[in-house]
């Protein structure tokens, strides 16, 4: 298979169009007829992803955050994504990425919610179609928030979790959205929940959320958003033949002192 055929499988998966216009997803670098022998699938498009995927004498990497997501006009080594993709191409590899499509089909909403055993009743934010970004629903039993903080970091392996409001508040409904959710407090409580499970939590946004009624439950950017890398590892070996599928090792930038 070449760079073409395996863009067109995870098209499939999640086609662009579900991403939202501000986004920039789709293949970054590469020619679409280079030959796919192997995959290295990562959340970020990073030095250490690029240096794995080089070791690995990967010819391809799909990421969930775009390489090139502002504006660039100029690509050398002045900057940190020029350089970036220099290497690529002095490696001959593809950069394939898939943020917001994945995140409404296919895809990162679903994944998270299934991971907490929860319905889907509510799409938390609607993009295109009936699809979008988080979920709202409800967990196989009511529990505690701090019973529901244990959940969460049991099922996306995580030595913590931060909770705004109180412990002891009982959970019969959930809105989920993995990465940078803190713009949909307000979504969350419309649909009922009573707990909003996301990253990036501003502490002003918080606290006017756990006013309104609304525990917050921040598991971090990357907490949540590392199932991509499981997830799209099963979908590709599950999809294609004699193509060695390598994932990103844990790799989370935020550390706890």
């Amino acid at each position: 298979m070449n760079a073409e055929d395996i863009a067109e499988l995870l098209m499939k998966l999640s086609p662009v169009k579900y991403a939202c216009d501000w986004d920039n997803v789709g293949m970054h670098v590469g020619h679409k007829d280079n030959e796919i022998n192997t995959i290295l699938v990562t959340l970020d498009i990073d030095d250490a992803a690029i240096d794995r995927a080089i070791e690995i004498n990967a010819d391809m990497i799909v990421s969930h955050h775009p390489l090139i997501f502002h504006g660039i006009k100029q690509i050398n080594d002045d900057n940190i994504t020029g350089r970036r993709i220099m290497r690529l191409i002095e490696n001959r590899i593809n950069a394939y990425c898939m943020h917001t499509n994945y995140d409404c089909v296919g895809g990162m909403a679903h994944a998270a919610a299934s991971r907490l055993s929860m319905s889907e009743d509510d799409v938390l934010e609607e993009t295109c179609d009936g699809e979008g970004i988080g979920r709202t629903g409800r967990p196989e039993h009511s529990m505690t928030a701090a019973e529901l903080c244990g959940l969460v970091k049991e099922k996306f392996g995580l030595s913590h979790v931060i909770l705004y409001g109180d412990e002891l508040k009982m959970i019969d409904r959930i809105s989920i959205c993995p990465g940078s959710g803190k713009e949909y407090t307000e979504t969350a409580l419309k649909q009922g929940a009573q707990v909003l499970i996301t990253g990036d939590m501003s502490y002003h946004v918080a606290a006017d959320a756990v006013a309104e009624g609304l525990c917050i439950i921040d598991a971090g950017h990357y907490g949540i958003e590392h199932i991509f890398i499981d997830e799209i590892m099963e979908y590709l070996k599950e999809n294609t033949d004699n193509i060695e599928i390598a994932g990103m090792s844990y790799n989370n930038p935020q550390h706890f002192i």
